[in-house]
């Protein structure tokens, strides 16, 4: 991918969750722990003291490993258990808190992802934090392009233009000369200069895929996410591969009237 793919994109490419959500995930589940030892254990007394500290210091000391730990749940809307120190039985309290924890992260990420304005496409085809299959199914060279075109940086005039300082109605397509803004979607669905080979694409997906019949007749964001995005229930592989032999060949033409 490029260099200059944002901390977002990597980060819901890969399914990646932050080193502090993992942190916070083994501290409560330590201690859940403590609270079940006996009340004869060390670990046990050393904590309960601490506690006593922390309530008494009206919960605003950061020293105390109890403040953390506090404000973890408490974030969790977890604050009841704190109090009551009753888990729920079984497992089901980790369960429960690595649900929770996923679920913060996941929103952060989307708040993060909404924020940037070269992601406009890519929060149209990416709503969870999960690792993307296309990641480890593809070559390098392939797996770069995709990256490129779903995280909005790339070679389109939309991106370019941005780094020279273009408004967006500015940032038209010089290949095709329409005056349409070259986007990825003008780039995979529009630009009439690449008529032919998205033609011979469309035909590829509905030979490959008979309930794709009509898939030139679906609406533009559900054929982008058709082809750069979701896929198609367990076709997924078969379209990237027809997408991206469509990609490559619209970038060869491109390179002719574009130096």
């Amino acid at each position: 991918m490029s260099k200059m793919t944002t901390r977002e994109v990597i980060q819901g490419e890969l399914g990646l969750e932050k080193v502090s959500s993992r942190r916070s995930l083994l501290r409560i589940r330590f201690w859940s722990k403590i609270i079940k030892m006996k009340k004869n254990r060390l670990v046990y007394k050393v904590y309960k003291k601490r506690r006593e500290e922390f309530i008494k210091g009206e919960k605003k000391d950061k020293k105390n490993w109890c403040y953390w730990t506090f404000t973890i749940l408490k974030e969790l809307s977890l604050e009841h258990i704190w109090e009551s120190e009753k888990l729920p039985l079984g497992k089901n309290f980790n369960k429960l808190v690595n649900k929770l924890v996923k679920r913060k992260e996941e929103d952060e990420w989307l708040a993060n992802v909404a924020k940037k304005s070269k992601l406009r496409v890519y929060r149209k085809l990416k709503s969870r934090l999960v690792l993307e299959d296309y990641v480890i199914e593809l070559d390098r060279e392939k797996r770069r392009q995709l990256t490129m075109l779903r995280g909005g940086t790339n070679k389109l005039r939309i991106e370019t233009g941005r780094w020279r300082g273009e408004s967006e109605e500015e940032r038209v397509c010089n290949v095709c000369l329409c005056q349409d803004v070259e986007n990825e979607k003008h780039f995979i669905l529009a630009c009439p200069m690449y008529v032919i080979e998205r033609a011979n694409m469309f035909h590829r997906i509905r030979e490959e895929i008979s309930e794709l019949e009509y898939v030139e007749n679906m609406e533009e964001e559900w054929q982008l996410n058709l082809l750069i995005g979701i896929g198609w229930r367990k076709n997924n592989k078969e379209i990237r591969e027809i997408v991206l032999d469509y990609i490559k060949k619209a970038y060869e033409i491109r390179r002719r009237y574009i130096k």
